[in-house]
């Protein structure tokens, strides 16, 4: 496999599971507050999500310049937690987001030039 497409496939990945650990983290607010055992379940599946989109940052810089592998994985997390915040806990996509969205997104392509 093309390096270079390979590296863009770690990105990703380490988007999706950042995307997930944001999800698991506000997941575990709705546990209650202060220590319980179901707040410390979300938060460590948080951890083991970032823990894992930490390894696959470090495989896609491998094969990706850094200021092309962190702008692209920034803006795909950024659009990946606005759909969660959507789609799973009835955050409202207003035409003001989208917007952002679309100018999160020009953004991350004229740095990564």
């Amino acid at each position: 496999m093309n390096p270079t497409l390979l590296g863009y496939l770690w990105v990703a990945l380490a988007s999706v599971a950042s995307a997930a650990a944001t999800f698991l983290i506000k997941m575990s607010s709705q546990a209650g507050a202060g220590i319980s055992f179901a707040r410390l379940a979300w938060l460590g599946s948080a951890c083991g999500a970032y823990g894992l989109g930490f390894v696959c940052y470090a495989f896609a810089l491998e094969r990706l310049a850094i200021s092309l592998a962190y702008p692209v994985m920034t803006a795909i997390t950024i659009v990946m937690v606005t759909m969660i915040g959507t789609m799973a806990l009835q955050e409202s996509l207003t035409p003001v987001k989208v917007f952002g969205l679309l100018l999160i997104g020009a953004g991350a392509f004229v740095v990564s030039r």
